[in-house]
C-alpha cells in the first residue's frame, strides 16, 4: 500500500508545470490537483492508514506521515501538515526529512507575513538545527540530495519566542493549557505553545480589512468569527474535561448524578464519555458554520440553511467556487478549504470522524472497552474508548485548521496593493471596547501592535510559496 501511494504521488507531481509565469504555474498546480483530486484523496487516506498502523514498522509509518504532511502542505493545508510532520518525528525521531520539510513549511509562513512571524521564525530555526543534526536519518529516509538541501538551510537567528503560555503550569488552568499545547488546539497563529502569556491567548483573528466606509470595514464576519471561536472553545473545554475524567479510570465520577443499569457487555456509561461524544459533535458543528460564514462574507449566495462544509467550497468537478478567489495567484487558501472538505467525504481520511458525528447526532452511540462495533447505520453503535478519544481530538484539530485557513482566505482579499486609496482599519479587542482606559492586550504575543499597519514586508495576506517549494522532495521517502 505504501509503495502504491508513493508511486501515485510521484506520477501526479510529474504533471506540475515548471515554466511560464508565477500565475500560470499556480493555476497549473491547482488544476493538476483538481483533475487528480479523487486519486489524491485515496493516497492521503492510504498514507494516514499506514502511519497509524499498529503492525507497520516505525520507519515506514514515519515515512507515510511525512509524505502525507508534504501532500497537505503542497495544497496550503499547513496546519494539518504541521501535525503530521510532528507525528512522523514522534514515530521515528531520526526522520530528519520530516524536520527539514517542517522547517520549509515554517519559512513559507514567515514569508506570507501572516501571524506571529517572529515566533514562527524561531521555531523554524529549531527545526533547521534538528534537520541538520539528523542528516544520517535524512539520507536513510530520502537520500543524499535531500540531506544536502537541508544542509543549505540557514537560521534566521530570530529573537521570537518558542512557546508562550507554558511557563507557569502550576498556575491557573495549567493542566488545561498544557493539554491544549500538546495537541496544538489553540486558536492562535502560533505553531507551538499558546501564542501569548495573556489570559486571553486564543488570539487568532482577522487582523485588518480595507475599505472606504465603516460598514465596509466592519462586516458581519467579525461578529461571526467571534461566535465560531467561542463555540470552539466550549467544545475544547468539554473535550478536556472528558479526557481528564476518562484518564482517571472507569469509576463513575463524583459530579455524575446518573444511575446507570449494568448491561454486562463491556459498555461504558457516564457523563465523562458523553462529554467526549458531545465535544466531537459540537466541534464539527463549528466546521459547518465556517462555511456559513464564508458564504455570507464573500457573497456566494447559497441559502444559509442549506450550507454544509463538505459541499460548499467547490463544485462537483472540484473547481473552487469563483467568488472565493481574489486572484489566481492567491487561490491556495480557498483550495485548501475545498480539499479539506473533500477529505471529510465518504472516501476521505476524515470520513470516520464525520460518520461518528452523524451517528451521534441521529442515533445512539456510546463507548465500550471490548467488542466495539465502530460506527454503524444501526440504532446503536459501540465505539472503542481509545478511538473515541482520538476522534474527539482529531475533530478539534480539523476544525481549528479550517478556522485558520478561513483567516488566510480573508487575508488573501486584503493586500494593501489592492487598495491604493488606503482605508485601513485595525480592530481593537472586545475587552478594550469595554475598558478603553486599559491598554489593549496583544493576542499575537509578538509585541506587534494592532494599531499600526504592517510594513510591506509584513503585509497581511498570504504570498503563495514559490513553485519550487510546492514541488519539493515530498515523495523522497524510501
Amino acid at each position: 500500500m505504501y509503495n502504491v501511494a508513493n508511486a501515485a504521488l510521484e506520477m501526479y507531481d510529474l504533471g506540475l508545470r515548471t515554466g511560464g509565469t508565477r500565475e500560470e504555474q499556480l493555476a497549473g498546480f491547482v488544476e493538476n490537483r483538481r483533475t487528480n483530486r479523487a486519486a489524491l484523496r485515496d493516497v492521503r487516506r492510504m498514507l494516514n492508514i499506514i502511519g497509524s498502523s499498529s503492525i507497520a514498522d516505525p520507519h515506514t509509518r514515519s515515512a507515510a506521515y511525512c509524505n502525507l504532511a508534504n501532500c497537505l502542505d503542497h495544497s496550503e493545508r499547513w496546519a494539518e501538515a504541521y501535525d503530521f510532520y510532528l507525528l512522523a518525528l514522534d514515530v521515528d525521531p531520526t526522520n530528519g526529512n520530516a524536520a527539514g520539510n517542517l522547517a520549509q513549511l515554517l519559512m513559507n509562513r514567515v514569508r506570507s507575513g501572516v501571524g506571529q512571524t517572529g515566533h514562527i521564525a524561531a521555531v523554524y530555526d529549531k527545526y533547521v538545527r534538528l534537520a541538520q543534526s539528523l542528516r544520517e536519518g535524512t539520507v536513510s529516509f530520502a537520500g543524499e540530495r535531500t540531506a544536502a538541501r537541508w544542509d543549505g538551510l540557514e537560521a534566521t537567528e530570530s529573537l521570537g519566542h518558542l512557546s508562550h503560555g507554558l511557563n507557569d503550569l502550576d498556575g491557573q488552568d495549567g493542566e488545561y493549557r498544557s493539554w491544549v499545547a500538546t495537541y496544538r488546539l489553540a486558536l492562535s497563529a502560533a505553531v507551538e505553545g499558546l501564542g501569548s502569556e495573556d489570559a486571553h491567548w486564543d488570539g487568532a483573528a482577522i487582523e485588518v480589512l480595507y475599505g472606504t466606509s465603516i460598514e465596509e470595514m466592519t462586516p458581519p464576519i467579525l461578529a461571526e468569527m467571534n461566535v465560531l471561536k467561542s463555540d470552539f472553545l466550549v467544545s475544547r473545554r468539554l473535550a478536556f474535561d472528558g479526557y481528564v475524567q476518562v484518564s482517571e479510570g472507569p469509576d463513575q465520577k463524583d459530579d455524575d448524578s446518573g444511575y446507570y443499569v449494568e448491561t454486562l457487555d463491556y459498555s461504558l456509561y457516564g457523563t465523562q464519555y458523553s462529554k467526549l461524544l458531545l465535544a466531537q459533535r459540537s466541534a464539527l458543528d463549528v466546521l459547518d458554520k465556517t462555511a456559513v460564514v464564508a458564504n455570507e462574507h464573500f457573497g456566494v449566495g447559497d441559502n444559509p440553511s442549506r450550507v454544509s462544509f463538505r459541499q460548499f467550497w467547490a463544485g462537483k468537478d472540484g473547481r473552487v467556487r469563483e467568488g472565493l478567489q481574489a486572484a489566481p495567484q492567491r487561490s491556495l487558501a480557498a483550495f485548501a478549504l475545498s480539499e479539506l472538505a473533500f477529505d471529510m467525504d465518504k472516501e476521505g481520511m476524515y470520513a470516520p470522524s464525520q460518520a461518528l458525528r452523524n451517528a451521534g447526532t441521529h442515533r445512539i452511540v456510546h463507548a465500550a472497552i471490548r467488542e466495539a462495533t465502530g460506527v454503524t447505520v444501526d440504532a446503536r453503535s459501540r465505539i472503542d474508548l481509545f478511538e473515541l478519544v482520538d476522534s474527539t481530538i482529531l475533530a478539534l484539530q480539523v476544525t481549528r485548521s479550517a478556522y485558520l485557513y478561513l483567516i488566510d482566505l480573508v487575508a488573501s482579499w486584503n493586500h494593501p496593493e489592492d487598495h491604493p486609496e488606503g482605508g485601513y482599519l485595525p480592530f481593537p479587542s472586545y475587552e478594550y471596547m469595554q475598558y478603553p482606559d486599559l491598554p489593549d492586550p496583544e493576542p499575537s504575543g509578538e509585541g506587534e501592535s494592532k494599531s499600526e499597519p504592517r510594513s510591506t514586508e509584513m503585509k497581511p495576506g498570504r504570498s503563495e510559496p514559490d513553485m519550487g517549494d510546492l514541488s519539493g522532495p515530498s515523495q523522497g521517502e524510501q
